[in-house]
């Protein structure tokens, strides 16, 4: 993927801005690229103050200044712009990269960083408009050429515009007899330093924020790193992804699936867990790709809008998935998918009426013609009991005996701390044989023990001093029961009888509060990862509990523990006849 400053789309961003951020972000092919967002142009020729809103360097091509607009509608009369629904209406988006770039080329200049044959051209990107919608009654203009444009299609390939733009732009001057353009000398090397001109990182005091755009910025590099693997999904038409939670299987599942729908592949992406569908949402980031959580495409094939009133296992694991596959018996285009992706695979393995209905889903009604890209960790196998736990990958080779299995074992994304805790809680490796993730990275595992009625307080605590270092929004509190009989659950469903109590009904997330931090099960968030975790409600009532769900409680810690990337805080009982915790 391009090189993008920041890591993450800028606070403030528009949707029409993210949509493009993840376009670029999507461009998994583009190493090279350079893509800075929302740089603010204060040394800016036109006014006090300027903004350009991605430039995106391409070594061996040039330079391409983009403006994005989201209008209800664009009209260009007689030479003057009105884009509708937006902050200024009239003003011209394409002067505005006229000034950007002049401001630009002088401040490059000055710092000996601008060859004079280097390509600088502009786009306007209208991201809420298909090209189909443009009616072009000026294809003379003097003003701008057509090419110079980009449509809401575009966001599915923005590698495609982008070079388009720039081969335009050097076509068409270099006909020029006073222009001279030379993209050639472009390097990467020129295109960081440009970057790193534009963008200069300096401060006197680390800040809140410039601690997590670094802990982002890693945690990409070492991902990236990872993508070797998607090679493998390049000539082979059924991969399966296997490693511990931290080794990149979600991310690398929906790279994959990104590359499947760029090539026209009609693609679905499928996994049990509701939260970890709208987490993939996000990841694969294309709207030519359907994510899909398993009970929710079910209900819709069935024709339903929700589960029954009180509907036990039998209705989730046979009678919807049979309703299911009728309606695909009676409609196979409701399926017709050419690519399918399953990530938490183990969830799903032990079922037959749901290994049937991913294979309906497919354009052939089976593997052979599909694209298939499974990704799995048979410790976290807490969705199902015991008794029908099942080797993940196993039961896939059973059913396509060609799946290649990719063994994911270098940690991408936890502290080793927090691993190192975990596999001596577990008393067993987690099968990791490396850790890319630095041992000096800031972070660790933290355990507190909670006398009987002090829990709140030990919550209370443990937040406190996680906010010193994390935003809300950064922590997550978990438990092993539900909204109902988990410790934050109860205390939100009473009133509060202690300062410690006022404080946490106002920090935590709760209807009608203005709480961000988030809390869930450890079922819930299976799959998911936030920057700090808070497991609570780990003492001898909850195991015991657990016990009689069938599902292992170890892999139900493993799954608590390793959800947390840079801190995990354990408030457990005292009362505990367990063993007790290690820091």
């Amino acid at each position: 993927m391009p090189r993008m400053i920041p890591a993450r789309a800028r606070d403030g961003a528009n949707r029409s801005e993210k949509q493009v951020f993840t376009a670029f972000e999507g461009a998994l092919d583009r190493p090279d690229w350079v893509v800075i967002h929302s740089l603010q142009l204060a040394q800016n020729l036109g006014a006090l103050m300027g903004e350009t809103d991605f430039i995106v360097m391409v070594p061996g091509r040039g330079i391409v200044l983009v403006e994005v607009k989201s209008p209800r509608f664009v009209n260009y009369r007689e030479g003057e712009w009105y884009l509708d629904k937006t902050p200024k209406p009239t003003k011209d988006p394409l002067k505005q990269l006229v000034v950007a770039r002049s401001s630009i080329r002088g401040f490059l200049r000055e710092r000996g960083l601008l060859d004079a044959g280097l390509p600088i051209a502009r786009l306007v990107w209208f991201t809420s408009i298909g090209r189909h919608q443009l009616d072009n009654q000026s294809p003379g203009d003097m003003q701008f050429f057509e090419w110079e444009l980009g449509w809401a299609d575009d966001l599915a390939k923005p590698v495609r515009l982008i070079e388009k733009v720039l081969d335009q732009h050097l076509e068409w001057y270099s006909k020029a007899t006073e222009v001279d353009l030379d993209p050639a000398g472009f390097g990467t090397e020129q295109a960081n330093a440009i970057a790193q001109a534009l963008v200069t990182d300096f401060g006197a005091q680390r800040t809140r924020d410039d601690e997590r755009r670094e802990r982002q910025a890693e945690e990409r590099r070492l991902i990236d790193e990872q993508e070797f693997a998607l090679e493998l999904v390049e000539s082979n038409d059924h991969v399966y992804f296997d490693g511990p939670a931290g080794t990149g299987k979600s991310l690398l599942l929906a790279a994959a699936a990104r590359r499947f729908a760029k090539q026209g592949i009609p693609t679905l992406v499928l996994c049990w867990n509701v939260l970890m569908a709208e987490q993939l949402r996000l990841l694969t980031g294309r709207p030519d790709v359907e994510v899909r959580d398993l009970n929710q495409l079910m209900l819709s094939l069935a024709g339903l809008t929700e589960n029954p009133e009180g509907a036990a296992d039998d209705w989730y694991r046979r009678d919807l998935p049979e309703r299911a596959l009728a309606a695909l018996a009676e409609r196979p285009d409701l399926g017709a998918f050419g690519a399918i992706c399953v990530d938490e695979f183990q969830d799903v393995a032990g079922n037959v009426k749901l290994l049937e209905l991913i294979f309906a889903l497919a354009c052939s009604g089976s593997p052979k013609g599909t694209k298939l890209v499974f990704a799995g960790d048979d410790r976290q196998q807490i969705l199902r009991t015991s008794d029908a736990a099942a080797a993940g990958y196993r039961i896939a080779k059973t059913l396509v005996p060609d799946f290649v299995h990719v063994q994911l074992r270098r940690n991408c994304r936890t502290v080793p701390a927090i691993i190192t805790a975990t596999e001596k809680r577990l008393r067993t490796g987690l099968g990791f044989t490396r850790h890319r993730v630095s041992e000096s990275t800031p972070g660790g595992f933290t355990s507190v023990m909670a006398k009987p009625g002090a829990e709140t307080a030990a919550l209370a605590t443990a937040l406190r001093e996680l906010l010193t270092e994390f935003d809300p929004d950064d922590i997550v509190v978990l438990s092993p029961f539900g909204a109902k009989s988990s410790l934050v659950g109860e205390l939100l469903a009473r009133s509060e009888s202690s300062p410690d109590e006022r404080w946490l009904r106002k920090q935590l997330e709760h209807d009608g509060g203005v709480g961000r931090i988030r809390w869930r099960s450890i079922f819930k968030f299976k799959g998911l990862e936030a920057d700090a975790v808070v497991l609570t409600d780990l003492g001898p009532t909850a195991e015991e509990w657990v016990a009689t769900t069938s599902v292992e409680w170890r892999d139900l810690l493993y799954v608590g523990m390793t959800r947390g990337k840079y801190r995990c805080v354990v408030v457990e009982s005292a009362e505990s006849s367990g063993e007790k915790w290690s820091s």
